[in-house]
């Protein structure tokens, strides 16, 4: 195994372990091939397609297009293989050099991260309506 690929393994169990952590029952994938969802499992019944992403900062901008991308076609295997998924949200964990784990970055497209924004909204109309009774 390549030292970049160690690198990418090792990164992908120190998300799962900080996710379990946190108390979501997630842990890594093994690989699928072409029918591939991502690096993280058990994340779909929270609404996640998760990957990761252990880039220097020389590569990683000519490299995140290329990780969405493959968000992108995750997220159509999954539709392939369970049918109409459109309220699930690909992401990266794309490393920070020399932060904690919990400094990573999460990237989403724009068009998803509207549709948490509009969540968010409804969610905090809600709770307005509650209090306001």
């Amino acid at each position: 195994m390549s030292a970049a690929k160690r690198k990418g393994t090792a990164w992908e169990r120190r998300v799962a372990d900080y996710a379990h952590a946190r108390g979501f029952p997630w842990d890594r994938a093994p690989l699928r091939g072409s029918r591939d969802l991502l690096d993280i499992q058990g994340c779909l019944p929270d609404g996640w397609l998760i990957g990761t992403k252990n880039l220097s900062p020389e590569t990683l901008q000519a490299r995140l297009s290329s990780a969405m991308d493959q968000c992108r076609r995750a997220k159509a295997n999954l539709t392939a293989l369970a049918g109409l998924c459109q309220d699930v949200i690909p992401v990266q964990v794309v490393q920070r050099r020399n932060h904690r784990t919990g400094r990573a970055y999460v990237v989403l497209e724009f068009d998803d991260f509207l549709r948490l924004a509009e969540m968010r909204r409804d969610w905090d109309r809600t709770d307005n309506d509650r209090e306001d009774k």
